[in-house]
């Protein structure tokens, strides 16, 4: 599973890298790039195709531990606000917003040397160290903490909720519970009995229920029950459908 996540953040930000990097650009003061095209341009026209992938390492030093911190703390406070694991949008908000508040918090440092980098028009703050040294310099330990942690509260928390949310709706509203009518054949098993091979076969049908195992809960619009009637050679004979609202 860490193997697993490793490769996903490292493919993720391979793409993500250089959106991140117009992104930023745009939203720079006084930004002279008025479309995304224009400012990806005018940055591979002017700097390279390394610019996009200038703060390549430094972001991949921050995500790793942001989504560990972040997926830890918010299966802990779920076992602290959400003891009994069931649909809670409230403990789901609380949860989300506190995971990656504190994710944010200790990878805040991290992320403003990545917005040096990914901003810098010169390129001579180059690699996570001199970016480092150079946020100490221009803004003190100060620097290091900006407005991260007030970003990415709001923003987990509607993850979370928004995931929550689907996991249960789909979940549930796809679950069917099988319950059998009185007095309808579900199965039929056949015997065959035979002396010789030139008398003729005769069939016997012993009719024996069989039944889905059950599922637990019901979905938004009700849960569904099937009966279904079947032969030993699998051709089906009839078919009852119940739905039960609730």
């Amino acid at each position: 599973m860490c193997a697993s996540g490793c490769i996903a953040t490292l493919l993720h930000d391979g793409f993500m890298n250089p959106a991140e990097v117009v992104k930023q650009r745009m939203q720079m003061k006084n930004s002279p790039y008025t479309s995304a095209l224009r400012c990806v341009y005018h940055i591979y026209r002017t700097e390279g195709l390394q610019a996009f992938y200038r703060s390549y390492t430094t972001q991949l030093t921050m995500n790793i531990p942001f989504q560990s911190i972040h997926f830890m703390v918010y299966e802990f406070s779920q076992k602290i606000v959400n003891k009994d694991n069931v649909y809670n949008p409230a403990a789901h908000m609380l949860s989300g917003a506190l995971a990656g508040g504190i994710a944010a918090a200790i990878t805040t440092p991290l992320d403003v040397c990545k917005t040096l980098l990914n901003t810098q028009q010169t390129g001579t703050t180059k690699g996570l160290v001199q970016a480092v040294k150079t946020v100490y310099r221009l803004g003190g330990t100060a620097g290091y903490f900006r407005a991260r942690v007030m970003y990415q509260m709001p923003a987990t928390a509607i993850c979370w909720s928004t995931y929550e949310f689907f996991k249960y709706a789909l979940g549930s509203s796809s679950e069917m519970r099988i319950v059998p009518t009185p007095g309808t054949v579900l199965a039929e098993e056949k015997e065959i009995k035979s002396d010789t091979v030139s008398e003729i076969h005769s069939e016997k049908y012993n009719l024996k229920s069989r039944e889905l195992p059950a599922m637990s809960g019901a979905g938004l619009y009700g849960s569904i029950s099937f009966n279904t009637m079947h032969k030993a050679d699998y051709r089906q004979k009839d078919s009852i459908l119940d739905v039960a609202h609730t």
